[in-house]
């Protein structure tokens, strides 16, 4: 399925409108080590090539980002297909940057949040979660539990995109 999506990102990923969170970034996950759930697509200002960290919407709260999954409907489907539309977003974190240690907080406490990321475009990438680092490899699905500390370091010239999307699952346990 991969290499399906792939083809379809590297065709249209030109024309995704892509959104700044690096000030949200900031204000949340440098200041108090904790993510927080995002308030607002449509306030995010439209990320310029200055931007650390930007995500361009696919799915935002179960409704469909119409002005970037109408040009990759083999992503949307997919993404129906697995009935998580929650959240999911291409994130583009820049090179040279990183998102520090923090942690996503559980939706409530029975429900444990899966946060599934796969890298599109990476370079020198790591995802580190409690004390294992683990590098970005394309098309290689990176699976863990959010609500463990963890940090993404992108080390590279080039930015680092990968898709992203929360499961979530009843219950607590090992992943």
């Amino acid at each position: 399925m991969y290499p399906t999506l792939k083809q379809e990102w590297d065709a249209y990923n030109h024309d995704i409108e892509w959104r700044d969170f690096t000030t949200y970034m900031e204000r949340t996950i440098n200041q108090s080590n904790q993510g927080h759930e995002i308030d607002s697509i449509e306030d995010a200002p439209i990320a310029t090539p200055q931007s650390k960290w930007s995500i361009a919407p696919l799915f935002y709260h179960n409704q469909p980002y119409t002005r970037n999954t109408n040009l990759l409907p083999k992503l949307r489907k997919t993404m129906y297909w697995l009935g998580e539309t929650s959240y999911v977003g291409m994130v583009k974190l820049a090179s040279d940057s990183g998102l520090g240690w923090h942690y996503d907080p559980d939706p409530n406490p029975v429900t444990q949040r899966i946060r599934c990321q796969l890298p599109f475009d990476c370079s020198i990438s790591t995802l580190s979660v409690q004390s294992e680092n683990r590098p970005y490899a394309e098309g290689k699905l990176m699976i863990f539990l959010s609500s463990a500390r963890h940090k993404v370091q992108n080390q590279g010239e080039n930015d680092r995109i990968s898709l992203v999307f929360d499961l979530f699952r009843k219950g607590k346990g090992i992943l």
